[in-house]
C-alpha cells in the first residue's frame, strides 16, 4: 500500500515539475508586457538575408553603437580584462527624447529608478562610417517576425533606416511588440 502511495507522489511530480517549469518560463515575459514601460527605438540600415526564418526584419538600433569616448573609462578598464568572453554585461539608461527613446549613459551595474536596457558591450571596437570608432551593444530585439509574403516592404524601410520599434520594458527586460515606419 505505502509502495503503490509513493508510486503515485512521483507519477504526479513527474507530471507537475515539467509544467511547472513551462509556466515559469512565460512569467518573465508577462510581467514585461503587464508592467513595463513604452518605449520607441529608432533604428539603423541593415540588410538582413536569411532564408531558414521565414518572413521577418532584422533590426539594429541607433542606441547600440555607442562612440569609445562616451563609454567610461570603468567600463573600458573591464573589458580590457575579459578573459574568455569577448561581451560585458552593461545596462543602457534610455532616456525620453519626444516619442523616442535615446541612450542616456551606460553602466556596469542596474540603474535604479529608471526605464533600462540589459545588454552585451563587445570587447571589440570598430569604426564606423563618420569614422568614429564605437562599441557595439546587444540587447537582443534584432528580429521582427512579420506574417508571410509581408516582409520585404519592411526589410526596405528597415534598410533605409525609417523604422521605428515598440517596445516593452520592465527591470531591463525587452519584448519588441510592433514596428512602424517613420513618419
Amino acid at each position: 500500500m505505502n509502495m503503490m502511495k509513493n508510486r503515485r507522489i512521483g507519477f504526479i511530480i513527474a507530471l507537475t515539475l515539467p509544467l511547472l517549469l513551462l509556466i515559469g518560463l512565460t512569467i518573465k515575459p508577462i510581467w514585461t508586457l503587464t508592467y513595463g514601460d513604452d518605449v520607441a527605438l529608432l533604428t539603423v540600415p541593415v540588410d538582413p538575408r536569411d532564408l531558414l526564418y521565414g518572413d521577418y526584419v532584422t533590426l539594429r538600433y541607433e542606441i547600440e553603437e555607442v562612440p569609445k569616448n562616451e563609454v567610461s573609462p570603468a567600463i573600458l578598464k573591464k573589458i580590457d580584462k575579459l578573459a574568455n568572453s569577448n561581451w560585458l554585461t552593461v545596462y543602457g539608461k534610455l532616456v525620453q527624447q519626444g516619442d523616442i527613446y535615446v541612450l542616456d549613459s551606460l553602466s556596469d551595474k542596474k540603474p535604479r529608478g529608471s526605464v533600462y536596457l540589459t545588454g552585451k558591450l563587445s570587447s571589440y571596437d570598430y569604426q564606423d562610417v563618420d569614422g568614429v570608432y564605437v562599441h557595439s551593444i546587444n540587447f537582443g530585439l534584432e528580429r521582427y517576425f512579420v506574417p508571410e509574403n509581408t516582409g520585404k516592404e519592411l526589410e526596405d524601410l528597415s534598410a533605409k533606416g525609417q523604422i521605428v520599434a515598440h517596445l516593452k520594458v520592465k527591470n531591463g527586460y525587452g519584448i519588441l511588440k510592433k514596428i512602424t515606419a517613420v513618419k
